[in-house]
């Protein structure tokens, strides 16, 4: 019984009844028994109270709400235990008593309230819980519904939407048991037993069932009583009959894209399901990797189940820690077209009262099973929406991971929570008004279109179709789906007679726009007013009769007329589908065309003139490499970061796209060096058109780099235009002229583009509107003037405009003249023109270029590749790095590797590098359809292509004069510049084969080997192929058709045994030993390298030494400052320096930042090194007070801050960690106040920001010039997070400042003289490099390194320039003391600097030739005098001024004379005492100018402050000074300075007889003598060859070789310009006088 009928007579039996109570009544449990009875209103404080016996484990027992609004009170069996959900305004919420209560026994139920807090009890057991609300009471008596027991009436099922709370309560299975003792307690607190209203299905207590004698369900089914006997329910199993007795088949769906079911219990106002477990169970069927399957959820809480990936995504978030499952075994997809059964599982577990705990449980098929847990505070999961298969929008879906709805078929849908069971497919097929269906639904499992989508993966695929047959009306419709902004849909075009006739659809800036037209006018209309590139399918539909039409896209439709009087569209040849063949002649306001952008994407069911077109049979029959059948969005991601040396990767359809244009490399992973050209200003690259080209758009990307301010850039010419695009620099910024008919255009962008540096151009023209981009600047985007937007020109030159250009018109490149010349009207502008100004040619670029883009081509890279049938070039490449990536290696000639198939259906570019040791092996093949294939082999040392088109094989064998299997890397390039013309390149040999008459197309199917083929393979292949076996060797940077796989990555179809990723061939690998200092060993492919940074040395092996400067005590610093504007914020530093010193205090070096206080400081304390950094909040100090680094020796400190923590070492010493706190050590207090630092208490920062300025030997505050704590000594190979400052001083970077007294030197000394004892130098601390003799073994003379202008470790290069009459050329030392004070006896053994570093001493062969110092270098002194020593004892102790040299222009050597100047006898700070009065010399051959010291430049805090020289930017700036270091930092101590000649020899023995002293002494009054003569000698050359003392440097001048007028090196220091390392031997010129000191 069911309808109003129904109802009105259970009413009128209920009115007919006496009112009296009812003890006791059963409840059959039929789909329609319900008892009825009176509204419970218990306010604030009531309760309802019954008693129930039952032997089924769920059903409702009772269910009342306040009439739709959103209180509500549930009480149901669930699985044998009671449960109460309700919501008073504060939420719905859940409580659960009891277990096993369907056991046939009465139990009690009591739910009563109390203001806010709500309990059940069940037989004495209670559980309650409070819900915050404005008001307590429960609904109104006006308003309450009925207290429903047992199930609801049908007509208050049927109005769901205007009557329930609660509207998933009509889900809810029927109570089938017995009820008694049913009773309310009111306001009053007196409780009423209450009486029925009304029912159906009920009987009275004690009446038995016709159920009781006779059960005839089957299978589960539910029997009930009725007048005519007992029925069955089959509705809660999967059977159906009479008896439940027949399976039900399943109910299945299916789903196209566009199609899915869903509910929302929000828009009908009803309150969501709430479940603590849930289970959802389903069969699919897809060929499709992504789509939604399943979505439940209310708020935040969710479940999302999805395929991705061809695997099953389950995604839960329920107020606590979102979880994500997924099922993806390896080697097995769920997107085969098979059934696949998906189950999940959810429980909640209640840990305590505010944290539950849940468990998530998916399988598929049985067989994988994955699980995840989670925990949070929430008891349950709230669903008031229910999406299957999709939605609307499916990626707006909470916890989404796909943004395809599913597109297949659906079975057996069954959603169960709690108590209630869903089977979806079945409810939306019945029409439960609850759920909705989306689109036409088929409630069967059909084929869906697996042949008809296609996806086309490339720019350059494309299918060929008959043309559209259309001449006064037509019609044209299909689907199309895409993520990429551009790209040709279709073209057609017009018959030869016709009057340019053409159609087309295209893709721009996501946008689709109709082209027509019909010979009398092109129409060009917008169909879209939203962006189409987003992954959704769109329908686009075209209806045209005559010139009228309609283009509509989804919903939205446009409507057109085509322009003129023309109404017969004359269409011929094929319609183009993805894109246009090459050599297709497309109209220019087409632009996807004429730009080259085919269409990457999906796209199916095509219809022409209502006849449908079979996509998927098309692109098999042609192009089947690129163009694949289903719609594939899988296949390329920028998470993995495929682009390498800082690409930027942009994500396409099904792949993605690596933007190069800021690099120096090209491909699809930025993996190849671009082809780099070279500009001498009398070279060009020319580009011919072959007929004059008419375009309304143009994209030219290049870099380039020159010093030059002006340059021709790029320029077009025509033979019947006086259209112009001219590209060139002026005053160092980019010029753009454009001239369309009679107007010019002219935009400015970039600044100071001539600075030797890579520059990167973007230009952009779409009709009047042009964009103009440098670098990563904003773009410039401007209009042309004038109606004009077609572009004319056959030429386009590049550097310059040859002299043989094909035009017979050519405009001349110009300049504007500067704007003085130009019209003085005030609105003259250079933006825009319309008359010509003044000009002045354009000279031509001198240069390079690189990466040459323009309209789809890369110009350069097809010149390389020998494309020459439209290029010239007269330029010349240069030759980059050779860069290796994604090598895998061969191991076996029988290993091969298969990859998807070759896409080279009409375009072939295929690029790899190869090396091995083998000469033949097959290297690629792919076989095709017929007689086609394409194969790339070695042949005895010869790579060998081999391909057949169809008609007839053709091979091509390199041209290289010798074999290729040297181990060395190989470049291979493929490529087919046309339709019949192929080229083979290895390195730079460019072979070509013009293939004949015949097919054009390369039908290609099946894998691309790599490396070989399987074995049996090898007697099938095509006999023209002559390997046997595979290629043994290293393969890398493959590049096919725009592709770039990883051939050992994980996503290769098929590798075989013994391939291996990366390249283990022959070749050098790291060791232990393999760099010296600390060097790190970085393994390449087939060397290695030291990485030298945090050593302090540099070289290929760690061990030579890295520039040096000294520092003086004329006090000096060096300022490296950071471009404006591009500060580093760092958060982590590296900080590796060598230095020498004798100071207690001094700052080493300090780094500032540019806008805020963080700064690090390195410095001396007591003689301890300290680093002392602040990143805002307060300075850290670490350092080593274990050890001293003032004792004159080498070390080396290295630094390495990551956030706040820090580590930092000396030499080889224990390594110092810092790990600050919130509060100040006390350590560290200490240290502070040492240093003068501000404490700060509190969190710590970690980021250093805005690096901005590096102080080198000392520090200078921003408001003073005077140069505190400066550091006086040595330092050497300083490394500052990657950067070298003292290499770039001595490269003259302008970054970097130098002041004051601070020299370059050739090379360390071995430490600095001690004060105040003697003291015998040990070597540098470092470890020794790899195995071989050091520098300076062998040789047999003692040299000297600096003084003598001898770059070279050879004497013979050094020739005296008198005689000293020895008969040798070794210095003779003349010692001439103001008075002889006691003489000490020298040590036995004294240190003779310029040995080997292992220390071993030679032996002098004569002994009056062998003093201490001797071949030593020299202590130069202002004027060449030493200062006078204190006469109080025997050690001398000497003081070694410094002198300032500015530094010089290259290879420029002035002269400069200057007064000396006598020093304070006081000593310095820190210096040891200052000794007058006694004179040493030494004399030799000479070869460089001579030149006096300058004036020594005065301490900090005189009057006087250093300054930095400056030069302009646009002269040559000059070197620093370079020095060969042995002045006044040597290897010798005051003892080392006899008063008299010493003999020093291996083992020399002790002088204990009278005889030998007085030898000594005779020896010591010839040598006196001597000295005296020779001084003599000097003083009057000297005095006679001297001029004007004061000389002027002319830096304006740049000299080239060496001036004839010879310097000597003063002070260790020449004003020349000798690179640290360079030591070519100076010629011998004239027997100039050089002067030695000591």
């Amino acid at each position: 019984m069911g309808g109003t009928s129904v109802w009105f007579g259970w009413l009128a039996l209920a009115l007919a009844m006496t009112c009296r109570s009812i003890s006791g009544f059963l409840l059959e449990g039929s789909p329609s028994s319900f008892a009825q009875f009176p509204r419970w209103v218990p306010g604030a404080n009531g309760s309802l109270e019954f008693e129930f016996l039952t032997q089924e484990p769920s059903g409702l027992f009772l269910y009342t709400d306040d009439g739709g609004s959103y209180e509500f009170f549930e009480v149901k069996l669930i699985e044998g235990s009671v449960r109460l959900h309700y919501n008073l305004g504060g939420g719905a919420r859940l409580l659960t008593v009891g277990r096993g209560l369907n056991d046939g026994r009465w139990h009690r139920v009591k739910v009563s309230r109390r203001h806010d807090k709500t309990q059940l009890t069940v037989d004495g057991v209670s559980e309650f819980r409070s819900a915050k609300a404005l008001d307590h009471e429960f609904g109104s008596p006006a308003s309450n519904s009925f207290v429903y027991v047992g199930g609801l009436p049908e007509l208050v099922s049927r109005q769901v939407g205007a009557r329930l709370t609660l509207p998933v309560v009509t889900l809810e299975p029927r109570f089938a048991g017995q009820i008694r003792q049913l009773v309310y307690t009111g306001v009053d607190g007196i409780p009423r037993t209450q009486d029925m209203v009304a029912s159906q299905g009920v009987w009275m207590e004690g009446r038995h069932g016709d159920c009781d004698q006779h059960d005839p369900c089957m299978n589960g089914g539910r029997c009930y009583s009725s007048g005519h006997g007992p029925l069955c329910d089959c509705s809660l199993v999967n059977y159906e009959g009479p008896n439940c007795e027949k399976e039900r088949p399943s109910e299945e769906a299916t789903f196209r894209g566009r199609e899915y079911l869903w509910w929302d219990l929000r828009r009908i106002g009803g309150q969501p399901l709430a479940s603590q477990h849930d289970q959802l169970s389903l069969s699919f069927k897809t060929r499709h990797p992504a789509g939604v399957l399943f979505f439940t959820g209310h708020g935040k809480d969710y479940v999302n189940v999805a395929l991705r990936e061809g695997g099953v995504l389950v995604t839960l978030d329920m107020g606590g820690d979102p979880l994500k499952v997924t099922v993806r075994p390896d080697k097995v997809r769920f997107d085969d077209n098979q059934w696949h059964t998906v189950t999940v599982h959810r429980t909640v577990k209640e840990i305590n009262g505010h944290t539950s705990f849940c468990t998530l449980s998916v399988s598929v098929d049985g067989l994988y099973t994955e699980k995840g847990t989670t925990a949070g505070p929430f008891s349950q999961l709230s669903s008031s929406r229910i999406h299957l298969a999709g939605a609307d929008v499916p990626a707006l879906l909470p916890g989404a991971e796909t943004r395809s709805n599913f597109v297949g078929c659906l079975r057996k849908v069954e959603y169960r929570a709690d108590s209630v069971r869903l089977d979806l497919i079945r409810m939306a097929r019945e029409g439960n008004p609850l759920l909705h269906v989306s689109g036409k639904l088929d409630f069967m499992c059909l084929e869906v279109e697996a042949g008809d989508p296609v996806s086309f993966t490339t720019q350059e695929s494309y299918l060929v179709l008959p043309s559209w047959e259309a001449p006064r009306q037509g019609s044209i419709s299909f689907k199309m789906r895409t993520t990429e902004a551009n790209g040709l849909l279709m073209f057609n075009s017009g018959s030869v007679s016709s009057q340019g006739d053409f159609f087309a659809l295209e893709l721009l800036e996501g946008h689709i726009y109709l082209h027509l037209n019909l010979g009398s006018g092109s129409r060009k209309v917008k169909a879209t007013n939203r962006r189409v590139d987003d992954g959704w399918w769109h329908e686009v539909t075209l209806n045209r009769d005559s010139q009228a039409g309609r283009i509509t896209v989804d919903e939205g439709a446009n409507d057109f007329t085509t322009p003129g009087d023309s109404h017969q569209l004359d269409l011929d040849g094929a319609l183009y589908v993805g894109g246009a063949g090459n050599g297709i002649n497309v109209p220019p306001e087409l632009w996807s065309g004429r730009l080259g952008l085919g269409y990457v994407g999906c796209m199916r069911d095509l219809v022409i003139n209502g006849q449908a077109a079979d996509l998927a049979s098309y692109a098999k029959k042609q192009d089947s490499g690129s163009i694949v059948r289903f719609c594939h969005s899988d296949g390329g991601s920028c998470s993995s970061s495929p682009c390498l040396h800082s690409g930027e990767c942009k994500a396409g359809w099904g792949r993605f796209i690596c933007d190069c244009s800021h690099t120096s490399y090209v491909g699809p992973t930025c993996g190849k060096n671009a082809a780099t050209l070279h500009f001498d200003g009398s070279q060009y690259v020319r580009v011919t058109a072959g007929e004059e080209s008419s375009t309304q758009a143009e994209d030219i990307a290049f870099r380039f780099r020159t010093n030059r301010p002006v340059g021709l850039l790029l320029t077009t010419t025509s033979g019947v235009s006086s259209d112009k695009l001219e590209l060139a620099l002026q005053s160092g910024r980019l010029r753009l002229t454009v001239k369309l008919g009679d107007r010019d255009k002219v935009m400015y962008a970039g600044n100071g583009l001539n600075d030797q540096q890579w520059h990167s151009v973007k230009l952009t023209r779409r009709a009047t509107q042009i964009s103009l981009q440098t670098d990563k600047d904003p773009p410039t985007i401007e209009h042309t003037m004038g109606r004009h937007s077609i572009l004319e020109y056959r030429d386009i030159h590049i550097g310059m405009v040859s002299s043989n250009t094909s035009t017979s018109w050519r405009p001349s490149s110009t300049f504007l003249a500067p704007s003085s010349t130009l019209s003085s009207t005030p609105l003259a502008s250079s933006a825009s023109s319309s008359s010509s100004p003044s000009q002045v040619p354009v000279p031509a670029f001198i240069g390079e270029m690189q990466s040459f883009y323009m309209n789809g081509n890369y110009l350069f890279e097809m010149a390389r590749s020998g494309h020459v049938d439209r290029l010239e070039v007269t330029a010349t490449f240069t030759k980059g790095p050779q860069v290796i990536h994604h090598p895998v290696t061969f191991k076996s000639k029988s290993a091969f590797v298969a990859l998807p198939q070759l896409k080279a259906y009409a375009s072939t570019n295929i690029y790899f590098q190869f090396k091995t040791l083998e000469p033949t092996g097959l290297i690629m093949y792919n076989g095709g359809k017929g007689h086609d294939f394409l194969a790339l082999e070695l042949v005895n040392g010869h790579i060998h292509l081999v391909f057949n088109l169809g008609s007839h094989p053709v091979k091509v064998r390199d041209n290289n004069k010798v074999a290729l299997n040297d181990n060395k890397w190989h470049v291979v390039t493929v490529s087919r510049p046309s339709p019949r013309q192929h080229t083979l390149m290895v390195d730079d040999n460019i072979a070509t084969a013009t293939n004949g008459a015949g097919d054009e197309n390369l039908d290609l199917q099946g894998f691309l080997y790599l490396g070989g083929v399987p074995p049996e393979m090898y007697t099938s292949l095509p006999r023209h192929v002559m390997s046997k076996t595979g290629f043994e060797g290293c393969l890398a940077s493959l590049d096919l058709n725009g592709e770039a796989p990883d051939p050992a990555g994980k996503d290769v179809p098929i590798i075989s045994n013994r391939v291996f990723a990366g390249c283990d061939g022959p070749s050098t690998k790291c060791h232990r030993n393999a760099c010296a200092n600390g060097g790190t060993c970085v393994q390449q492919w087939n060397s290695y390298s030291c990485n030298c940074d945090m050593t302090s040395y540099t070289g290929p092996t760690c061990s030579d030494e890295s520039t040096a400067y000294e520092f003086g005590r004329g006090t000096g610093i060096m300022s490296f400052k950071y471009p404006q504007g591009r500060w580093p914020d760092s958060r982590r530093d590296l900080l590796a320096v060598g230095f020498m010193t004798q100071q207690e205090d001094a700052v080493v070096l300090r780094l500032d930042s540019a806008n805020s206080n963080d700064y690090m400081e390195l410095e001396i304390v007591d003689g301890n090194i300290f680093m002392v950094y602040n990143m805002g909040t307060e300075d850290h100090p670490i350092g080593d007070v274990t050890t001293k680094v003032n004792d004159g020796l080498y070390h080396v400190v290295r630094f390495i801050r990551t956030g706040p923590n820090a580590t930092i070492q000396i030499d080889d010493y224990k390594v110092f960690s810092k790990n600050p706190s919130e509060n100040v050590q006390l350590s560290d207090l200490k240290v502070l106040k040492k240093l003068r630092s501000r404490i700060w208490h509190g969190h710590q920062l970690s980021v250093f920001n805005a690096q901005s300025h590096l102080q080198i030997g000392g520090r200078r505050s921003r408001r003073s010039t005077d140069i505190e704590r400066p550091f006086m000594g040595v330092m050497s190979g300083l490394v500052l997070n990657g950067e070298h400052p003292l290499d770039l001083a001595a490269e003259r970077d302008p970054r970097l400042e130098v002041e004051g007294d601070v020299h370059l030197l050739l090379r360390l000394p071995r430490g600095l003289p001690s004060e105040g004892r003697q003291t015998e130098f040990n070597p540098w601390q470092r470890t020794p490099p790899l195995p071989g003799p050091s520098p300076g073994e062998g040789d047999d003379l003692v040299f000297s390194g600096a003084g003598s202008g001898c770059d070279m470790d050879d004497e013979d290069e050094c020739i005296p320039v008198f005689d000293t009459g020895s008969g040798d050329d070794l210095i003779t030392p003349v010692y001439i003391p103001p008075t002889l004070p006691p003489i000490s006896k020298p040590p036995p053994h004294a240190f003779i600097p310029d040995v080997d570093v292992g220390g071993s001493r030679q032996p002098c062969d004569d002994e009056e030739d062998c003093y201490i110092g001797s071949g030593s270098g020299e202590f130069n002194t202002d004027g060449g005098v030493m200062p006078d020593g204190d006469s109080g004892g025997d050690d001398i102790e000497v003081e070694f001024p410094v002198t300032n040299h500015p530094m010089l222009a290259p290879d420029v050597i002035h002269s400069e004379e200057h007064e000396p100047t006598h020093y304070n006898k006081n000593k310095d700070p820190g210096s040891g005492p200052t000794t007058t009065g006694s004179t040493l010399a030494f004399t030799s051959s000479s070869t460089t100018s001579t030149t006096s010291p300058p004036t020594r430049p005065p301490m900090k805090g005189s009057n006087t402050k250093p300054t930095a020289t400056s030069y302009p930017p646009s002269l040559p700036q000059p070197s620093p000074p370079t020095y060969d270091y042995y002045d006044e930092y040597t290897d010798f101590t005051e003892e080392e300075f006899p008063k008299k000649p010493t003999v020093i020899k291996e083992d020399p023995p002790d002088l204990h007889s009278e005889a030998a002293g007085g030898v000594a002494l005779i020896i010591s009054i010839i040598a006196g003598a001597l000295i005296i003569i020779i001084l003599i000698i000097l003083l009057v050359l000297k005095f006679k060859g001297r001029q004007d003392g004061n000389y002027k440097v002319d830096q304006t001048k740049n000299y080239e070789g060496i001036p004839t007028m010879p310097t000597p090196m003063i002070n260790g220091q020449g004003n020349g310009n000798i690179k640290p390392g360079d030591r070519r031997p100076v010629k011998k010129q004239s027997k100039d006088v050089k002067e030695w000191y000591v």
